[in-house]
């Protein structure tokens, strides 16, 4: 059966259930909105299609009811039409581990209406629906097959096979345990803003209760947060990863160029590379992003290969070697509860819902995309499986809405076929697709979407940019960059531009308008060379260790085992991390906030702000 309620899907459901009895009237709302804007065609369809709704209001009593009216009143083909409705709108789109649970119930309904026409004395009934579907129940087999002869028992009542079914008590806590079910499904829902108010309204004053308190912390300049603050932990992170190595933040020094700030390298041994060629000139100095506290936690015993903000920062999705799924805060404040799930499917690919903030979308190793509802921790399962395209490159959520963009590819190690998809996640549907040819053999593929999700845009490791409108797929534009190993495409602010990073490090900016000339060309210190000069391996990037702030101000990469902040117009590194013990597999940045996940199972998070 289902688990019992978390405190957070508590919350939701108490938010879900004060939408469901605002039913009527944000229904009289909209109808109110409807006249006023002169809509009587639209009016008309509503009521009736409110006269027709077969999700009675989202209210499971009157579902359960509906549903024990046609099995004892023997209208069955009507209860299987309803059943299969119910299965399609629901009981689809939870997680395998529930489909037994939806065909026990199916198969009690069958049954409920079985005993109801012996009840009834009318076997007849019986007979015709045996004619329909008895070759189906008997392919069953199992305890089917005495319910196959049921018409042919003089006191089906008396037979130990059937006497429970016929007792007050068993239909009693049917109805119980089928209200239960189907109340526990609602809240995995994504219902419209509209109905949650309630939850709304309470989010906010939780919000101010917490801008409050850290008012009251704020005393004179913020200071990192150092280790030893966390007494509680220490000695359970250092019997894991040994002793903490410090990293003092880097001493920043004036640049030749432009006049602007430059960093020293993190070691003696680094790349000191810190020119910038074709910068765009601003007449104010930038401002740099800084580290004012730092955390580390220890939430997976093996190495982290997924972690994600949630879209407010609140909330961390991460992922381990060992298939274990955590969404945890990281603010000591938080009311959230931890959820932590043991997946049966390995996970390549994570996005949060940015319209939907309690959704995260799971990309599986099978082309499956599986929806977590972090309020109730239910997991649904949508089919978007290609055979053909089955090795997932890149997967990014629109802001606006609730569709995803995925980019597979025919091959693990090349991106020169590749698939395109948008899928709504509302409907659970592919709104379209498209397959994309490169001329030359590419190794990966990053992509990004702009602020409202109608253009994407990719970036292919050999250096090709491909910029396209979402809603026809049309191409609008190709950039050759001629920049080798791409790793991760960002737009601009403005999106009159996009940055592309490559894997050692170089910086580059290219107009979208300009005939697609290059705007800005930066080189990022990020780590030391090999002995035949070119950067060590373990200090080349890749799409999942970069990440741009919501300014485009500046970029966090992570070469090794921390993250380094760089100004981008200054191509100045203004702060970096203390050290994992291990490499860096993962990075994430959202509201002021970054994080590294690590090979040793830790995850770091600091807090910045501009200075």
């Amino acid at each position: 059966m289902m688990p019992p309620l978390s405190p957070a899907m508590a919350d939701y459901v108490q938010s879900a259930k004060a939408g469901i009895e605002s039913m009527e009237f944000i229904d009289d709302l909209i109808r109110e909105y409807l006249l006023f804007r002169g809509f009587k065609n639209t009016l008309k369809t509503l009521e009736e299609d409110l006269l027709k709704d077969q999700d009675k209001g989202f209210h499971a009593d009157k579902i359960v009811d509906e549903l024990l009216a046609m099995a004892t009143e023997l209208r069955v083909e009507e209860l299987l039409k309803y059943w299969e409705y119910l299965s399609f709108r629901f009981f689809s789109h939870l997680s395998p581990k529930y489909h037994r649970t939806t065909q026990m119930f199916e198969k009690r309904m069958i049954r409920l209406f079985l005993v109801s026409a012996i009840k009834a004395n009318d076997r007849r009934r019986i007979r015709q629906f045996l004619d329909t579907h008895g070759r189906i129940l008997g392919k069953q087999g199992g305890d089917w097959i005495p319910w196959l002869a049921i018409e042919h028992f003089e006191d089906p009542a008396s037979r130990s096979e059937f006497e429970v079914y016929f007792s007050d008590k068993w239909y009693a806590s049917l109805r119980t345990s089928l209200m239960d079910f189907i109340q526990t499904i609602f809240p995995a829902m994504a219902v419209p803003r509209i109905m949650l108010f309630d939850k709304e309204r309470r989010e906010r004053e939780e919000l101010q209760r917490k801008v409050k308190f850290y008012e009251t912390q704020l005393n004179g300049e913020t200071r990192i947060k150092s280790l030893e603050t966390v007494a509680c932990a220490t000695s359970l992170v250092e019997d894991h990863i040994g002793s903490v190595d410090i990293v003092k933040n880097p001493t920043i020094q004036s640049a030749e160029v432009a006049g602007l700030p430059t960093a020293r390298p993190v070691e003696n041994d680094s790349v000191s590379i810190s020119h910038s060629l074709g910068v765009i000139q601003t007449d104010e100095p930038p401002s740099l992003l800084k580290i004012s506290r730092e955390d580390i936690f220890l939430e997976h015993n093996s190495a982290i290969s997924l972690a994600k903000f949630s879209v407010t920062g609140d909330l961390i999705a991460s992922y381990d070697d060992e298939s274990i799924l955590k969404v945890w805060s990281p603010d000591p404040l938080s009311s959230a509860s931890k959820l932590k799930n043991e997946l049966d499917f390995a996970v390549n690919a994570m996005a949060w819902d940015r319209k939907h903030a309690h959704l995260l979308y799971l990309y599986d190793e099978d082309g499956y995309i599986h929806t977590l509802n972090t309020n109730s921790n239910l997991l649904n399962r949508n089919l978007v499986f290609e055979k053909r395209y089955q090795w997932i490159q890149s997967m990014r959520a629109s802001s606006v809405s609730s569709t995803l963009l995925t980019v597979c590819s025919s091959k693990p190690e090349s991106t020169s076929d590749l698939l395109l998809k948008i899928w709504d996640a509302n409907a659970s549907k592919t709104i379209a697709s498209k397959r994309l040819n490169a001329p030359v053999e590419s190794q990966g593929v990053s992509a990004s979407l702009n602020h409202n999700g109608n253009l994407a845009v990719l970036g292919y490791s050999t250096g090709l940019v491909r910029l396209f409108d979402t809603r026809s797929f049309e191409t609008i534009a190709k950039i050759d960059t001629k920049q080798h190993d791409v790793c991760s495409i960002e737009f601009s602010l403005d999106e009159d531009s996009v940055m592309a990073v490559t894997e050692d490090g170089k910086l580059t900016q290219w107009s979208l308008r300009n005939n697609s000339s290059m705007l800005a060309e930066s080189i990022l210190g990020i780590g030391a060379a090999s002995d035949r000069g070119a950067l060590a391996a373990d200090s080349r990037l890749d799409g999942s260790r970069v990440a741009f702030t919501p300014d485009r101000e500046s970029v966090v990469v992570a070469p090794r085992d921390q993250c380094l902040v760089f100004n981008i117009d200054s191509a100045a590194m203004t702060d970096a991390t203390r050290r994992h013990k291990d490499l860096v597999l993962c990075i994430d940045y959202a509201a002021d906030r970054s994080l590294s996940a690590s090979e040793d199972g830790t995850i770091r998070v600091a807090q910045y702000r501009k200075v």
